[in-house]
């Protein structure tokens, strides 16, 4: 059991980004695994290099609070995610940062 405000998984957004969070319609294509193959050291996603079809129409995804719950993952949102960043980057931990191009300096 992980301690109280803690978690294996966690994602960290910018107050800026929450409005969005909460109004965004977002849709999910669901694709084969078949051709897919994992990227980075340790895996961070996995990719195709040959043209994939997917298995049917994109799916409405749903409320994202409820799949962050439903999930374990523990959202914390910040007024800047560089603090954050620059604790994250010199701890253990494994992080991924993908988005970091959106975040206010």
């Amino acid at each position: 059991m992980v301690g109280a405000g803690c978690g294996e998984r966690v994602h960290a957004i910018e107050y800026g980004w929450l409005q969005a969070i909460r109004e965004v319609r977002l849709y999910a294509y669901r694709l084969p695994a078949d051709g897919f193959a994992p990227i980075g050291d340790p895996p961070s996603a996995a990719v195709s290099t040959v043209a994939v079809t997917p298995l049917g129409p994109p799916e409405r995804v749903g409320d994202l609070f409820e799949l962050y719950e439903e999930a374990g993952i523990q959202l914390r949102v910040l007024p800047s995610l560089w603090p954050f960043w620059d604790e994250v980057i010199a701890s253990t931990l494994e992080f991924s940062g993908i988005r970091l191009r959106n975040a206010r300096r």
